[in-house]
């Protein structure tokens, strides 16, 4: 059977039997004898079924307790009563760059009888025109009754403020979500490698051998993609696009300063995600796609799907920019790597290692 991707890959020539001291060929560095292309693409449906049956069922179960714990909602809400929520603009010269200060203060209080999960506070500021200068949210778990939410906080911006706008309610808990993520997560990551090992133990043969080569495209990849997230935050500076995201808001939520819970996301964000986003987005989407078509389109369909699924509203897609940029990458890694999965996982550990870190050196009052 020809190698269907001969045009990228040199196959060895096979060696004379008749010669002895002569090693095995390797195997060509992409879907081959291992698999036939149509056992390939049945496993990566599969792949795509469990991914998919994956978030549905963590989706109705998440939806399923929220409603068993909290039975009626709306009145839950009406319970959490607002009290003097105000702010105060000023202008400060504390930091050149943001040299509009504001004073944000308020409480939120939980008159439920019973103990809430999360008390959660987002404010926009926004300048005379109504343009939206920034946001900040504010949560604080496990509300007892009669316990409030208080925000008292600091605020600079490099536009003076003329208004606020605001919300407020209530959730699970960070604790529960993490809980809940971190049993997906890995769930889906170790079924994902039971139905195709194969591949991953054929990748991780090739990897141990050209070891030099992976170690320097996950260096290269990790620089692409801080080149990547420069370019993106030069084009979300205008007015208007907000740079933290809903999503990046729940992550920054669940680090506390507990070991088991830092541990668990290490494992989780840092580990575990990349096993199961590269395999999706970058082994499954590739495989859908004949050689033929080249590896521009699944680089930039595989990049945009990433991106998007990275961003929990409509109202955040502007946030998806920086993803966007980094799906691109994490595809042109993946294909000039010979479809070798260990090497964009490794790219993708790195950078969320790198943001682990971050979040952690912010905890404990390290970095500001």
């Amino acid at each position: 059977m020809n190698n269907p991707y001969e045009d990228l890959f040199k196959t060895a020539a096979k060696p004379d039997p008749t010669q002895p001291g002569l090693a095995p060929a390797v195997p060509p560095a992409d879907d081959d004898m291992l698999d036939d292309r149509h056992k390939t693409r049945k496993t990566n449906l599969r792949l795509l079924v469990v991914y998919i049956l994956g978030l549905v069922i963590v989706n109705v179960a998440i939806y399923a307790i929220y409603f068993l714990t909290y039975g009626d909602p709306v009145a839950t809400q009406a319970n959490i009563v607002e009290v003097d929520v105000q702010f105060i603009p000023s202008e400060s010269s504390l930091y050149p760059d943001d040299p509009f200060a504001v004073i944000l203060d308020g409480r939120f209080e939980n008159h439920n009888t019973f103990r809430l999960g999360k008390i959660v506070a987002d404010f926009t500021f926004l300048d005379g025109e109504g343009n939206t200068v920034g946001t900040s949210s504010y949560s604080l778990d496990h509300v007892e009754p009669t316990a409030a939410l208080i925000v008292h906080d600091v605020l600079y911006f490099d536009t003076a403020v003329a208004s606020i706008e605001y919300e407020w309610g209530f959730d699970m808990s960070s604790t529960f979500y993490l809980a809940v993520n971190a049993i997906h997560t890995i769930s889906i990551a170790l079924i994902f490698i039971l139905l195709d090992r194969a591949h991953f133990a054929d990748r991780w043969r090739r990897t141990k051998k050209g070891w030099k080569q992976a170690l320097g495209g996950i260096v290269t990849g990790e620089i692409m993609v801080y080149m990547a997230l420069l370019f993106s935050s030069i084009l979300m500076e205008r007015p208007g696009i907000t740079t933290g995201s809903e999503n990046e808001a729940t992550i920054a939520s669940l680090f506390k300063p507990d070991p088991v819970i830092l541990g668990t996301l290490f494992l989780t964000l840092c580990v575990f995600t990349p096993i199961v986003e590269e395999t999706i987005f970058r082994k499954v989407l590739f495989g859908f796609f004949p050689k033929k078509l080249g590896p521009t389109l699944p680089i930039l369909l595989s990049g945009l799907i990433f991106g998007l699924m990275h961003v929990a509203t409509a109202g955040d897609l502007p946030q998806a920019i920086p993803y966007v940029m980094m799906g691109f990458v994490f595809g042109y890694v993946y294909w000039s790597s010979g479809r070798n999965i260990y090497v964009t996982m490794g790219v993708h550990f790195l950078n969320n290692f790198i943001s682990f870190l971050i979040y952690v050196a912010a905890l404990y009052g390290f970095i500001f």
